[in-house]
């Protein structure tokens, strides 16, 4: 039997609980455990032993590192305070720890069973090794390594941080307050939060189940990176979700961002997106710091309860449309557009057919409008703002750029460059020119109202 002194010396600062403390012991190296009913240092370092039951007192069992010890069994704990240090090595069962602050840390070796850290507020670090089934009831855990069947933190108020290694299936929350952020590593199968006011930051690695939050103000944030390759389901609550400096590269992987029911914000956030249909249920949607989206296709606000919602653009931050529109979830009900940024409409095909419809309201926030016309008579090819029932208001400068037109005198309604439909109404003051506007010898102006019936709110360029 060999005997040998320990220092242990753990100072891993991540967690809010030092798992190991300074341990001066002499204690045993070669695998020998048994039931124990007082508190100790037990090492396994080589050869096999049988199950370990320590039901009091607190216990410390470090497999060091290049060690082969093997446990072929089971190993429970009591209510004590007891800490496993696994380096080396294999325990081919089941891990209790039961009641009491635990803390575990795995950097090599394999439990071939689970883990199950019980009551208390427990810590758990693994840096590398596997848990084959599940690791259970913990309450504050890092991974940055090794591999691990499945995690069900369960209740009280979990942080789960990831920053590489594998979780082959489910990753799951309890009740509580619960956070969760995955910098790195591949979790198989879905992210899930329970009941409470959770938080998800996925800015690294790979989520290929769905992320589902549950009842409670959850949020969401998707900051510089990582894929979530499957929906992302917020559920009831007013949630928040946030993407950041993000682009296709890494958000075509995801088919839905639902923000379920309830009061929801999405905001991008220096972020670029193509796909609006990818975005549903949210009552509120920020397009904020040098933000894109390309409405190609629909983007739907609000859910069925509040039926609509608004989408905001900041100053710095684009919406580009050349077949795009705006709708509430209701069509009985009006969404909201509102404008402190840029409305690009411009499409470059000769046809000039480039339009964003807005069903519901439109408000300038002294934004812009850029679109293409081909500046001649009333048949000149233009692109155009649509809004359909609501109202068009306060300020936006509208900046027209001439595709070839030579100058012509209108004689009916002019140019459309502002169509107002379905009972739309619109402000004298809605739109201005940003400069003056010349096609060959004609000036073209803005003209609100036409000479045909339907297009009284409507605006023109016309030349007088």
């Amino acid at each position: 039997m060999k005997i040998r002194c320990i220092h242990l010396y753990h100072t891993r600062n991540v967690l809010p609980f030092i798992m190991l403390a300074i341990i001066p012991s002499c204690a045993e190296g070669a695998c020998a455990l048994g039931s124990s009913t007082s508190s100790g240092v037990q090492v396994c370092d080589s050869d096999i032993s049988g199950s370990f039951i320590g039901l009091s007192g607190d216990h410390i069992l470090i497999f060091p590192k290049g060690g082969t010890g093997t446990v072929a069994g089971d190993i429970s704990y009591g209510s004590g305070i007891d800490s496993v240090d696994m380096q080396s090595g294999r325990i081919l069962g089941n891990v209790t720890q039961s009641a009491g602050i635990d803390s575990f840390t795995l950097s090599a070796g394999e439990i071939s069973g689970g883990l199950n850290q019980g009551d208390g507020r427990d810590t758990f670090l693994m840096t590398g090794g596997t848990i084959t089934r599940a690791f259970e009831d913990g309450d504050v855990a890092v991974m940055t390594g090794g591999s691990i069947g499945r995690v069900d933190m369960k209740l009280d108020n979990n942080v789960f941080e990831m920053s590489g290694g594998t979780i082959i299936n489910n990753l799951v929350t309890g009740f509580g307050r619960d956070t969760i952020t995955l910098l790195g590593g591949s979790v198989g199968g879905n992210v899930s939060v329970s009941g409470g006011d959770d938080l998800i930051t996925l800015s690294g690695g790979d989520i290929r189940g769905e992320v589902r939050a549950s009842a409670g103000n959850d949020s969401f944030n998707w900051l510089n990176g990582g894929y979530a390759r499957n929906s992302v389901l917020m559920a009831d609550g007013d949630d928040a979700a946030r993407l950041y400096n993000l682009s296709e590269y890494y958000l075509s992987a995801n088919p839905l961002l639902d923000g379920g029911p309830g009061n929801d914000v999405l905001t991008l956030d220096n972020t670029v997106s193509l796909q609006p249909g990818r975005y549903g249920n949210w009552e509120t949607v920020n397009l904020s710091n040098g933000s894109q989206l390309d409405l190609a296709g629909k983007l739907v606000l609000g859910d069925g309860v509040s039926n609509t919602g608004v989408l905001n653009i900041d100053s710095s931050s684009t919406l580009i449309s050349t077949s795009g529109s705006i709708a509430p979830f209701r069509a009985a009900s009006l969404a909201s557009l509102e404008n402190a940024g840029t409305l690009d409409v411009r499409d470059a095909g000769s046809a000039l057919t480039g339009t964003l419809t807005v069903n519901g309201n439109y408000t300038g926030q002294n934004g812009r409008l850029l679109l293409l016309s081909a500046l001649g008579d009333d048949a000149s090819a233009s692109d155009r703002l649509v809004v359909a029932q609501g109202r068009i208001s306060c300020s936006t400068r509208m900046i027209v750029s001439n595709a070839g037109g030579l100058g012509a005198l209108p004689l009916g309604n002019g140019i459309e460059v502002v169509q107002a439909i379905n009972g739309a109404t619109s402000d004298s003051s809605a739109f201005s020119l940003q400069s003056p506007l010349s096609a060959g010898a004609y000036q073209y102006y803005l003209f609100k109202g036409g000479a045909t019936a339907g297009s009284e709110n409507s605006l023109s360029l016309i030349t007088i």
